[in-house]
């Protein structure tokens, strides 16, 4: 009872309970942990191949149709919008990238523009000479920040395009070599038809468990690549919020600076 009271029992329209959970977006992406722990499970698989004796070729013609029409079909829904999620996320990177860069070069001169008036307006001394250098410097070092900025979102959509090849990759050999593992009972010398039918539908079975296995991988690493994205975004933006505000604080100090050399 007392569990029952921890959780929020809001219903569902269709009148099921449904339980609050921590938001996807702010729990940390493990795509690195995720590929390797593929690979350490379905390792021992990526060297076979698969072989099709001559005997097996009109037993095999059924297994072939069911992969072509049923399992391909599936892996590549999987595979597609992994695909369509990084493409989406490059896009949107891009803008934004672009859009940031050009904000920041607009603030360069924004910054420049507005402390060599202020010096020329206080008709600031020789002496104080490197202050008014200083407003170059903290114009450019914006520009310089925001740059840093776009780059870790670059080397993050770079890590996303590895990712889906990976995931792509791994798929796809494992199903290669769970149709290698699935094939080996197809051997039809000296076996009676009702046999080569239950070989072959045995087949199946093993093939669409393989195929299911492999979408709740795609599945997760769909997920993944969603809140990656999101969360690189969330980054970019952060990343630059704290380049304007460290660009305003300096431009604060260096104004006060600037009046001290007067009027100090």
């Amino acid at each position: 009872m007392s569990m029952m009271m921890e959780r929020s029992n809001h219903f569902r329209q269709d009148g099921g309970l449904c339980f609050e959970i921590p938001p996807w977006q702010h729990q940390p992406v493990e795509v690195e942990q995720h590929i390797r722990k593929l690979k350490e499970i379905w390792g021992h698989h990526q060297t076979r191949r698969v072989v099709r004796g001559p005997k097996l070729a009109l037993v095999n013609s059924e297994v072939t149709r069911y992969m072509d029409t049923v399992i391909a079909p599936f892996l590549d829904t999987y595979h597609r919008n992994i695909q369509t999620s990084y493409q989406q996320f490059t896009s949107k990177i891009l803008r934004r990238i672009k859009d940031d860069i050009s904000a920041a070069l607009k603030k360069k001169l924004q910054v420049y523009d507005e402390l060599t008036e202020l010096a020329d307006s206080l008709n600031v001394p020789a002496m104080c000479d490197e202050e008014r250098r200083a407003a170059r410097t903290v114009a450019s070092r914006h520009v310089a920040q925001t740059y840093r900025c776009t780059e870790e979102a670059r080397a993050s959509m770079a890590k996303m395009a590895k990712y889906a090849d990976e995931m792509i990759s791994i798929t796809r050999s494992h199903m290669q070599a769970s149709l290698t593992d699935a094939t080996r009972s197809l051997n039809t010398s000296g076996v009676s038809v009702e046999s080569q039918k239950a070989n072959v539908t045995a087949c199946l079975k093993e093939l669409s468990k393989a195929a299911v296995a492999l979408g709740y991988e795609l599945d997760l690493s769909l997920t993944n690549a969603r809140r990656h994205n999101e969360q690189s975004c969330e980054k970019l933006t952060n990343c630059n919020t704290r380049v304007r505000k460290n660009t305003e604080e300096s431009v604060s100090l260096l104004r006060d600076h600037l009046y001290q050399c007067v009027y100090a």
